[in-house]
């Protein structure tokens, strides 16, 4: 039997289909390309630094009570390497306020102080804000929250890895965005 005339209904009817199985395997191809080649793009949209790999931190380390608290729950912790003075105290104070502003999502999340001794300021901000965590924390969350001196903020998922950290002195309107955007798109905690 005789190959079909490349004008004939079947051959443009092959073509077509064709053209219509490059077009849609297309995206997946060049996604897989860029993928496997280890591109990223340049700049993200996120406003904090992502940890690649998220690194699990057990949470029963920091005491019954803190675990039980924030089991299912973000977290949003702050820690340095100084007692909590006052800018511990200002950067607990924007992430309340952060909180506040998710609205309805404000129960998916917990904030945690870690601190070795307790000082005044901190006491004073628990007899304000008695939904703040505080706990001391052990070796294995002092080695993955290295702060470097000033407080810092780290978020934590609710599955206990830490996924995200600001540099001191982040904008608590670029940590509720991504607060906004984490809790929008999660289907845990």
């Amino acid at each position: 039997m005789a190959a079909p005339a490349l004008n004939s209904p079947a051959a443009s009817g092959r073509r077509a289909l064709l053209l219509t199985v490059l077009v849609c395997l297309m995206p997946a191809l060049v996604g897989g390309g860029l993928f496997l080649s280890g591109w990223r793009p340049a700049q993200t949209a996120n406003h904090g630094e992502l940890v690649l790999p998220p690194r699990p931190l057990p949470l029963p380390a920091l005491g019954a009570d803190v675990a039980e608290a924030a089991r299912g729950k973000w977290l949003l912790v702050i820690a340095g390497d100084a007692p909590c003075a006052a800018d511990c105290v200002a950067l607990a104070e924007r992430t309340r306020a952060v909180q506040v502003s998710l609205n309805r999502d404000m129960g998916r999340i917990r904030r945690l102080v870690l601190a070795d001794a307790p000082t005044a300021e901190l006491a004073d901000l628990r007899a304000r804000q008695p939904d703040l965590l505080v706990a001391a924390p052990d070796a294995t969350w002092r080695a993955a929250l290295a702060a470097g001196g000033r407080h810092r903020l780290f978020v934590l998922d609710p599955a206990g890895n830490l996924m995200m950290q600001y540099a001191p002195g982040a904008d608590a309107k670029g940590v509720r965005a991504d607060l906004e955007r984490l809790l929008k798109s999660s289907w845990i905690g």
